[in-house]
């Protein structure tokens, strides 16, 4: 993936901007939807990439209309 379609952002800001979109993807299956109904499943995908180099692991999360989120967790 190129850098154009991803944005890093710092742990605390990750989580934020991440539930953000869980609820931006979850309206957008409400209004995509015919019928009613109690419950809304977002499905993500996470990717989890170790960078050995850098003790760090990386965590990446796409989405299917805004860049992907990813962030660096440092080996404590």
């Amino acid at each position: 993936m190129d850098s154009e379609s991803s944005q890093e952002t710092s742990l605390g800001n990750w989580g934020k901007q991440l539930l953000e979109n869980i609820l931006l993807a979850a309206a957008e299956e409400v209004s995509d939807r015919s019928e009613v109904s109690d419950s809304i499943e977002v499905t993500l995908t996470f990717r989890l990439t170790p960078l050995v180099p850098k003790d760090q692991l990386e965590v990446r999360v796409d989405f299917k209309r805004d860049p992907a989120l990813i962030t660096y967790i440092p080996r404590q």
